[in-house]
Parts: structure tokens; C-alpha cells; sequence
């Protein structure tokens, strides 16, 4: 039976393909667009809001023009924002970035992971050893921050950063939970102790 419906529905296959003399065939639809089937005709969808676009990222080996193209590339994951391992000054450098603390976060990475961005115990992750709530507790300081200067794109990385631990972000995200954690000082307590002071 299995055999006899195949060799029908191959020959059908054919006759459409091929055609019969003297047979009239319809017309073949056109492709049918996305919109066709989720807005009928006469229900077209309301014109999408528009959204502020991030700057675009430069391309390889050209350096950005200004500040927040520069932010916009490494928050996407640029390759310096890719290399995990090593120290090299921070990377956010932004409205929390306090460059003559520039050596005590250096001494905290060394203290911490020794300079490992990939860097887990279990509970603590990244370059600063961070708990994933203390991490998520980070991104929901910097989203409005983030939100002004990369918009919906930023918003939804920051979001996505929540579903992850600290030692699978980049180092651009990494450096920037440190900074907005830091805050002036006031945050410094997160990493006191350890084998030694910083």
C-alpha cells in the first residue's frame, strides 16, 4: 500500500512539473510574505516606532572616531573586548571610571583571578570574582545609563548579560560592573581581604 501511494505521488509530481497537453493548469501563487499571514488584508500593522540606531562599528583596523563608537564596538564584543586573559587598562572608561583607581583595579584582577576574565570558583566569577547576583545587580544599575548611550541594542545586551555568570562576559562588561559597582569607593567593600591589600 506504502509502495502504491509513492509511485502516486510521484507521478503526480511529475504531471505538475512536466505538464499534460490539452491541460489547463493554474497559476502557481506567488511566495506569500510574512506580513500576508499574520496582518489580512485591511489589517495592515501600525507603522513600527522608530528607534535610535548605535553607530555603526568601524571596520577592522580602523580605529572609531569618537568616545561612544568606541563603546558601541566593545560592548559588542570587539576583539580586544574578546581577549580574556592578561591585563590592560580598562576598557569602560565612562562616567564611572576613575583613572587614578586605575592601580587598585589592577591589584583586585591580580588578587582576584590573576588577570583571568574566564576565571570560577563555583560562586565567585570573571576577572573580579564576582557573585552572579552581585553581577545582575550591575546590570540592572547600568541599563539606564546604557540605554542613553547605545539604546535598544545596549538594553538587550544588558539583558541577556543576567541570563548568564560574570565569567562568560566579555571584558568590556566585566570592567564596566567593576566601575559601576566601585562607585567612587563607596562599593570598595566587595573586594576587601584576601591574601592581600589593595
Amino acid at each position: 500500500m506504502r509502495r502504491q501511494i509513492a509511485v502516486t505521488a510521484i507521478a503526480v509530481a511529475a504531471l505538475l512539473t512536466v505538464g499534460v497537453p490539452g491541460v489547463a493548469h493554474a497559476a502557481i501563487p506567488a511566495a506569500v510574505s510574512a506580513d500576508d499571514v499574520f496582518y489580512p488584508e485591511g489589517q495592515e500593522p501600525a507603522a513600527p516606532e522608530p528607534v535610535a540606531q548605535p553607530a555603526e562599528e568601524p571596520a577592522p583596523g580602523v580605529a572609531p572616531t569618537n568616545d561612544r563608537e568606541r563603546e558601541v564596538a566593545l560592548a559588542r564584543g570587539s576583539r580586544q573586548a574578546a581577549d580574556l586573559l592578561g591585563y590592560l587598562p580598562s576598557l569602560y572608561t565612562g562616567k564611572w571610571y576613575q583613572p587614578k583607581a586605575e592601580s587598585v583595579r589592577r591589584c583586585i584582577m591580580s588578587r582576584e583571578s590573576h588577570f583571568n576574565y574566564r576565571a570560577s570558583n563555583g560562586t565567585y566569577h570573571g576577572a573580579y570574582q564576582m557573585s552572579s547576583a552581585l553581577a545582575r545587580g550591575a546590570t540592572w544599575m547600568m541599563q539606564k545609563e546604557v540605554r542613553k548611550e547605545m539604546g535598544d541594542e545596549g538594553v538587550a545586551i544588558v539583558k541577556a548579560l543576567r541570563k548568564v555568570a560574570p565569567n562568560n562576559w566579555n571584558r568590556y562588561w566585566q570592567d564596566r560592573a567593576f566601575w559601576t559597582i566601585w562607585r567612587d569607593g563607596s562599593g570598595a567593600g566587595h573586594w576587601r581581604g584576601g591574601a592581600h591589600s589593595c
